[in-house]
């Protein structure tokens, strides 16, 4: 495997991490294999570890090329920082697609909570001036062909704004990241105390258009801080501009369960869940083909 972290740009922390398969041997030599790129979650205030390495190990297990980016965060990278980021990231995937015989036509950005926010804004935002003249990349060099959203953040309008006093007291312990402070719409805008118009321009169901790519969406219930609404006005909206899509809730789990096994989470913390049929239908959904 090529493991190695790739610096994106000069100015900034944001690394590209490959988890590129070793090419086979006998009938499998010099295989092309389709790719999945990782954006983790942690609202725009750090990234989630869980949502990186073992998500891109249990694709690697099922034939994929894996990359995870690790993109900036908080108040001072407002958007459009980390978008660029995962844009150039792209980019470079499909640069190095013949040395680490990627299929270029086949890469799908996976995304979770606030890294499903970026990974559908880049389903979005791909053809704009913005990534596209500012980075100097052609549209079919960053546009993903499928998105993989995973209780993404699509409104922004949290179902519980208030931070549980649970949830405080494992942060104040250091058993979970801590992440108070700004929120997610004042880190985006790059500015406190945000106007409700302000606010209301990052909900990105008001953005859909035809030309996002294939997008498989799932997410729980349960989740106290996704609403399932999101999941399906998303849905919905995709459905309206003719965008193939496939959604699944899951009745049961709390957010941000990734891929739902005992690499991220207890096993009392799991058992008896359907969450984890999640990655196996991610894979069935993929092989259905691109979007063209």
């Amino acid at each position: 495997m090529i493991n190695k972290t790739i610096k994106l740009f000069e100015h900034s922390d944001a690394t590209l991490t490959t988890y590129v398969l070793d090419d086979g041997e006998y009938e499998t030599k010099n295989t092309v294999r389709p790719a999945v790129l990782i954006c983790p979650g942690g609202g725009y205030t750090m990234i989630s570890r869980n949502e990186g390495e073992p998500v891109a190990i249990a694709y690697a297990q099922r034939g994929y090329h894996a990359f995870v980016l690790t993109y900036s965060v908080k108040i001072d990278n407002p958007f459009p920082t980390a978008l660029k980021e995962l844009a150039k990231a792209m980019s470079i995937i499909r640069e190095n697609a013949v040395d680490w015989l990627v299929d270029k036509d086949n890469i799908a950005v996976v995304g979770f909570s606030a890294g499903g926010n970026l990974a559908l804004s880049l389903g979005i935002y791909h053809q704009e001036d913005f990534l596209t003249k500012d980075l100097q990349l052609p549209i079919e060099q960053i546009k993903p062909n499928h998105l993989i959203l995973g209780y993404p953040a699509v409104t922004l309008q949290l179902r519980n704004s208030e931070t549980p006093a649970y949830v405080i007291e494992l942060m104040e312990k250091g058993l979970i990241p801590d992440m108070r402070g700004p929120s997610i719409h004042e880190i985006l805008l790059g500015k406190e105390n945000p106007t409700e118009e302000e606010k209301a321009s990052l909900n990105l169901l008001n953005y859909i258009h035809d030309r996002v790519p294939r997008t498989f969406i799932w997410g729980t219930y349960e989740d106290t801080l996704i609403p399932p609404t999101d999941l399906w006005q998303l849905g919905m909206k995709l459905h309206e501009f003719q965008v193939p899509s496939e959604l699944h809730l899951f009745e049961k789990g709390p957010h941000g369960m990734s891929i739902c096994t005992d690499a991220v989470k207890p096993a009392e913390q799991i058992e008896g869940l359907s969450i984890p049929q999640w990655f196996d239908l991610s894979i069935k959904w993929l092989k259905q083909g691109n979007r063209q």
